[in-house]
């Protein structure tokens, strides 16, 4: 049997545990007649089988549950659960020999309760929102015609479609293409991407097709489940949990500060999976109104948290907060505590296109998730919209379209709470110490100067450009070309260098806050003023000295700066992540933020081109790149990197200067200065990185 995840019009290709087995054995020629009492049959079964995967605990088997229905031979069969408004949350299935409807049934809900790993966990508080289809499929038929012939072959609205070529392989439902209305060879160019296959594959003798029937069973999962399947997805957990698990923790923070033993547990409290516990801890002033002192929170939408057990944790982590403090114990004793707790999530969609219309405020928390980032809201005295917003603001999301949202059910002693396990922005020193002196550039002055005497050009001409790409990468490899770029540059009284983020700590888009920048023998004057004021501009930045802390991509030009502008201060950028449209928006906020500017500073691109090919390959791929920013095309630049998957490290601050220069009327020239590689320094030609030095006006 070959196993599947199904999506509407996925490039994914299917999960195949068996792929050396063809869909020409035994297969089922006839459609399996069922009566309208085994249908409701199979999807009330279905439907508790898929609820009880999710759940946990003991599961049923749909063939015990099936009677006759469950024998009757098919050829395939799918489960699909789809979420409020028809977004699909699951659609797997195993196709193959004929085999009996409960057992091909059995592994595809199994599968789709828990195993579609394209989309998040299904969660049991979304269990009675879901809408369950299963398709139940027959007569897998080899198409012997061949070229533009095939096209005939397929009726809309009877046929699915299959083709495998070599370890490629895709399939396709009958309703995908009556759902979006696709004709014969729409459908053919589907299917084939679908396996990974060029769109027009089908047309070659080598791809195998094949055509299957199947008819589908629909029904809200709601209406299918008994009542006590229907209690378990949707939780025990009520307001008097919360306040009893408040006063525990209470109870036990003055234990657990005294040195005596904890509560760990209590049977007169819900301790079932949650996925979110916020616990603060307020101090209340003479006024009466109460200031938070600290907070510890761990929110897991995609999962479950044990609830009695994390709130422990997060009790330990405050109490670990005010060791060596020496604490009155009658401060301590009149801590209050406040505790939030998040179940019930249901995926809403991305922060491009949630839908907010199911939120309640007054019930509901937000939790928006970018990759191992989150931040979460509980606020009654917001509408849904500016829930999301303070939440988004919170996160700081640089790439919305990769951001996910959920719904929480939000149970809370407190009036409003917000969590996130983002990083906070650090102020730092007024001097930022060098970092990568004596690893990427020479640690001593002496070293520096005898470089830069021997690599800055003589006798060239400085002009005025409003922008330069300069590579960032150690000095024996990268450091002639980004003098010559430098040597060119009449630069102005202020710098603003924008570079790729090569480390995870910090801020995602991180603005030097320091007051001077430390170099081997010298220094060089930052401008706070000057970064305080763009971090305002442009709301994704912010003043952050933790992600600047070890970066090297601005501090590599510092000392050329040094020699050829010694007067003018340098404010560093780094930036991580990002979609197209945000970086148009911020490219607008920061272009107007630039025109009140005068004069407006000298944009830098700290960047090199593609990593760790060889060497023909390299030189091929950054041709493609340079083209586009000859071009002076931003958009262009950003999707020839990403869809020739082009490793360019900074394609965002690059893409972000361009379109800043282009909606200022500033980007009429592109000058490319050079072009090299580390291969021409080391010799090596399998495995080398590209650099290019180009200027802007």
């Amino acid at each position: 049997m070959e196993t599947y995840r199904q999506d509407d019009l996925s490039s994914q290709q299917p999960d195949s545990q068996h792929p050396e087995v063809q869909p020409s054995g035994v297969s089922v020629p006839k459609k399996p007649e069922l009566s309208e009492e085994q249908k409701d049959l199979i999807l009330k079964a279905v439907a508790r089988r898929v609820a009880e995967a999710v759940i946990g605990g003991p599961q049923s088997r749909l063939k015990e549950r099936l009677g006759d229905a469950g024998e009757v031979p098919v050829w395939g069969a799918f489960v699909t659960l789809k979420g409020p408004g028809g977004s699909l949350r699951a659609c797997c299935g195993q196709v193959g020999d004929a085999s009996p409807l409960g057992s091909a049934l059995n592994a595809a809900a199994d599968r789709a309760a828990r195993w579609d790993l394209r989309f998040p966990a299904i969660q049991r508080g979304e269990i009675a929102e879901l809408t369950l289809e299963v398709w139940i499929l027959w007569n897998c038929q080899l198409v012997t015609a061949e070229g533009e012939s095939r096209v005939e072959a397929v009726q809309i609205g009877r046929h699915g479609l299959q083709v495998i070529r070599g370890k490629h392989r895709g399939l396709l439902l009958p309703g995908v293409a009556v759902e979006h209305h696709l004709d014969a060879r729409q459908f053919l160019e589907h299917v084939c991407r679908k396996a990974g296959l060029p769109a027009n594959a089908w047309l070659d003798s080598a791809t195998q097709l094949f055509t299957f029937e199947g008819y589908s069973l629909e029904a809200p999962m709601a209406s299918l489940l008994p009542p006590d399947l229907r209690e378990l997805a949707n939780g025990n957990l009520a307001m008097g949990d919360v306040v009893r698990l408040a006063a525990l923790a209470h109870h036990n923070l003055l234990a657990m500060f005294q040195g005596a033993t904890p509560n760990f547990y209590t049977s007169a409290a819900y301790d079932g999976p949650v996925q979110g516990v916020v616990l603060t801890i307020k101090q209340a002033n003479d006024g009466g109104a109460a200031e938070r002192v600290m907070e510890a929170s761990r929110v897991f939408p995609r999962g479950e948290l044990p609830l009695q057990a994390t709130l422990m944790d997060l009790l330990q982590t405050i109490v670990a907060g005010f060791r060596g403090q020496q604490l009155d114990p009658r401060f301590v004793s009149s801590l209050r505590i406040g505790l939030t707790i998040l179940v019930e999530p249901h995926h809403i969609g991305t922060a491009v296109d949630c839908a907010l219309d199911g939120v309640d405020p007054r019930f509901h928390a937000l939790c928006l998730v970018q990759d191992d980032r989150w931040a979460a809201r509980y606020d009654p005295s917001q509408n849904s919209a500016e829930l999301f917003e303070a939440v988004m603001k919170r996160l700081k999301s640089s790439r919305p379209s990769h951001t996910q949202v959920y719904r929480l059910t939000a149970l809370s002693t407190e009036d409003s709470v917000e969590a996130s396990n983002v990083s906070r922005p650090v102020a730092g020193p007024s001097v930022r110490p060098a970092a990568v002196a004596g690893q990427f550039y020479p640690g001593t002055a002496n070293g520096v100067d005898e470089f830069l005497n021997e690599m800055l050009p003589q006798n060239v001409d400085r002009e005025k450009w409003a922008a330069a790409l300069v590579p960032h990468a150690g000095w024996r490899y990268s450091g002639k070309l980004a003098a010559e770029v430098w040597a060119r540059l009449r630069v102005p009284p202020q710098v603003i260098i924008f570079g790729p983020k090569h480390h995870a700590i910090g801020c995602d888009w991180a603005v030097t806050p320091h007051r001077t920048w430390a170099l081997p023998g010298l220094s060089l004057h930052a401008d706070p003023e000057l970064a305080e004021a763009l971090a305002k501009a442009v709301p994704l930045m912010e003043l952050d000295a933790a992600a600047h802390a070890m970066e090297h991509c601005i501090e590599v030009q510092l000392p050329i700066v040094a020699r050829v502008a010694s007067a003018s201060r340098v404010v560093g950028v780094v930036m991580h992540g990002a979609d197209y449209d945000l970086l148009q928006k911020a490219a607008a906020e920061f272009a107007n933020f630039l025109a009140t500017l005068d004069p407006i500073p000298l944009l830098v691109i700290s960047s090199d081109m593609n990593h760790y090919a060889d060497e023909q390959t390299t030189r091929r791929l950054d041709r493609l790149a340079l083209d586009a920013l000859e071009a002076r095309d931003p958009l262009r630049l950003w999707k020839t990197v990403r869809e020739n998957r082009i490793s360019m490290c900074g394609l965002v601050p690059a893409v972000f200067v361009l379109e800043t220069l282009r909606q200022m009327g500033r980007l009429n020239e592109c000058k490319v200065v050079g072009y090299t590689t580390s291969g021409e320094v080391s010799g090596r030609q399998d495995r080398v990185v590209g650099y290019a030095g180009a200027l802007f006006r």
